[in-house]
């Protein structure tokens, strides 16, 4: 047992006396439980059959009859016949049905996992498509290739429709986000976590599209502006026209387009505007250079759900990696973590910036602030964590890591910012 995993062993000595009847084996389910997950085990001669259900403090979660041995529930998916939503605290049962006991009897094992939440990192995809709108693979196909490429969660943002949100297959080890990409005909843009967050798509003015915004948001949606300075594709509404929450700064494979966005980033940031940066692979079907996860989104969250990625984007705890088994990196301030708002005593405090790299190779780390690149670094194998000093003048720091190709430069990882603000100027927001 250990702070995040709960574990579990029920057992139940059974006769012939008990065939025919449903015994129930109570558990406890404690705050904040991500999965419980329930695997039975029948040890005795002859065939003795035991049916397997769950029952949560609400009723009957689920009934496998004899079909299955092990089963799992999370508020996202379950194993089928079990029912999703949230795992309340409190008295559980596993419930058997001793359907057939051989005259010498046997002993059931149950054993029980209760996964809970705690801060994990977490790697997806943001930007696919189905065939629910250009795209060429089934959901149950993209799901699979989401899979094999190593990710651990995906957003489905099929153009203007939303009925790929209800058509989600179930699948154990993956989370899929319910999401839609808002297409008009000057310029993309992503809405994530709402099944339907807008009515209608057909935009012809600014005025149109700042309405399904506010619809959007009022719903509950997370927007990004896609892909904006896209040749064939960008955001011609005017930029200036939107607050967006969340910027798309690298589709796809690495590009002079996707440059320009991030310098486009940079420059909102340093005019003190909150937007959070992601990336997604935009995979309509196949290709030879566009692939799943290129780029991949590593998202630090308490629960492997919806609700835990979308959270963890919320507040900015994302960084941009080139590929899914590349490098990632993670910073911190006097333990503020990456999105996080660090608030120093006075603007002449020396700060501990910490950058943490992940499955590293070598390359080119750059600290970035609002006033440009404030240090660089060759990395080598052996860094693995790095501390510098730093002042709390600039508005926010953040970190890039590039490759060490000076004729195709590319990123390799990208975090998101942390800001700083000084406590006496904070009185006065």
């Amino acid at each position: 047992m250990t702070d995040s995993l709960v574990e579990v062993t029920l057992s139940k000595n059974l006769s012939l006396q008990h065939q025919g009847m449903y015994l129930s084996l109570p558990f406890d389910v404690p705050e904040h439980a991500e999965e419980v997950s329930v695997q039975l085990n029948v040890v005795g001669s002859g065939e003795n059959v035991v049916d397997l259900g769950l029952e949560d403090p609400y009723g009957v979660r689920g009934w496998s009859g004899g079909a299955r041995t092990s089963v799992f529930v999370r508020e996202d998916r379950a194993t089928p016949g079990y029912t999703v939503g949230p795992l309340a605290p409190g008295k559980w049962s596993v419930i058997l049905n001793a359907y057939r006991i051989c005259s010498d009897g046997c002993t059931v094992n149950v054993y029980i996992r209760i996964q809970r939440e705690a801060n994990r990192w977490y790697k997806g995809d943001l930007h696919l498509h189905s065939h629910h709108s250009d795209g060429v693979y089934s959901i149950s196909e993209v799901a699979a290739h989401v899979k094999e490429a190593g990710l651990e969660f995906m957003a489905l943002t099929d153009h203007n429709t939303f009925s790929q949100n209800d058509s989600y297959p179930t699948v154990e080890d993956l989370v899929i986000i319910p999401a839609v990409e808002l297409t008009t005909n000057r310029g993309h843009s992503n809405f994530y976590g709402v099944k339907k967050p807008f009515s209608d798509f057909r935009c012809q003015t600014v005025e149109d599209v700042q309405r399904v915004m506010r619809e959007g948001e009022a719903n509950g949606a997370l927007i990004s502006v896609n892909h904006p300075h896209c040749d064939n594709c960008g955001w011609d509404w005017g930029l200036e026209h939107f607050a967006f929450q969340f910027v798309e700064i690298w589709n796809g494979v690495w590009s002079e387009a996707n440059r320009r966005t991030l310098n486009w980033w940079q420059e909102q940031l340093c005019r003190g505007k909150r937007i959070i940066a992601i990336g997604g692979s935009d995979k309509h079907g196949p290709h030879e250079s566009i692939r799943y996860g290129v780029p991949t989104n590593w998202v630090l969250a308490k629960s492997h759900s919806p609700r835990g990625i979308l959270e963890g984007m919320r507040e900015g705890k994302v960084c941009v990696s080139a590929h899914p088994g590349e490098l990632f990196v993670d910073i911190n301030i006097d333990q503020t973590r990456m999105g996080g708002t660090h608030y120093a005593d006075q603007q002449d405090e020396t700060l501990d910036l910490c950058c943490t790299v992940s499955q590293f190779a070598e390359g080119l780390l750059k600290i970035i602030s609002s006033e440009g690149i404030w240090k660089e670094v060759v990395l080598e194998a052996r860094h693995s964590e790095l501390h510098f000093e730093v002042d709390a003048r600039k508005s926010f720091y953040r970190v890039e890591i590039w490759d060490k190709d000076q004729k195709r430069p590319s990123p390799l990882a990208i975090s998101n910012p942390i800001f700083i603000k000084t406590r006496q100027s904070s009185l006065f927001e």
